[in-house]
């Protein structure tokens, strides 16, 4: 490994660690992706486990706290079913921008297929994904990013689309 990956892997590990002092306390990473990391945290004023997603780096620019500012408030005007709702939005201590949202519990679509055989069951699970998605059309909202890794089904068969950072606002 050369310098520049050591200094990479370090500044990753820095900007990993998340002062959450407050409301929300950070229990564990859940994922990470190019704009940000979310981690399941809880929140100290209503008792319950929430999603945090918080920006990647302290400081990113404008255009990365902006991106995530946007997906928050596309999701904050979407009710649907089918759409993870947004608690709170806010700066943590270090100056990251941050998302408060449902905890989602489930599968991926593709490991939820793997082990669903029955082929109706499958396009139930599809037409669910559908009615989220012409929801957010109707409401002028591209998705752009529509994967099996972007839909989870929770354990009683919800449908959940996630992960709206590239979405696009028709006018």
């Amino acid at each position: 490994m050369g310098y520049i990956d050591a200094a990479l892997d370090h500044l990753r590990s820095v900007t990993s660690e998340v002062d959450a002092t407050g409301r929300y306390e950070i229990l564990d990473e859940i994922a990470r992706g190019g704009m940000g990391t979310v981690y399941r945290a809880l929140d100290r004023e209503l008792g319950r486990e929430v999603a945090l997603k918080v920006s990647s780096l302290p400081g990113a620019g404008p255009d990365a706290e902006e991106r995530l500012l946007r997906e928050a408030r596309v999701l904050a005007r979407l009710e649907h079913p089918g759409l993870v709702p947004v608690h709170d939005v806010g700066t943590l201590a270090d100056g990251r921008l941050f998302y408060a949202m449902k905890r989602v519990r489930g599968s991926r679509l593709d490991h939820h297929f793997a082990a669903e055989p029955s082929i109706p069951a499958r396009l139930r699970t599809f037409e669910r994904i559908c009615e989220t998605v012409a929801f957010a059309h109707a409401h002028g909202v591209i998705h752009r990013d529509l994967k099996p890794e972007n839909v989870m089904v929770g354990p009683f068969g919800e449908v959940l689309v996630l992960d709206w950072g590239v979405a696009r606002l028709r006018d």
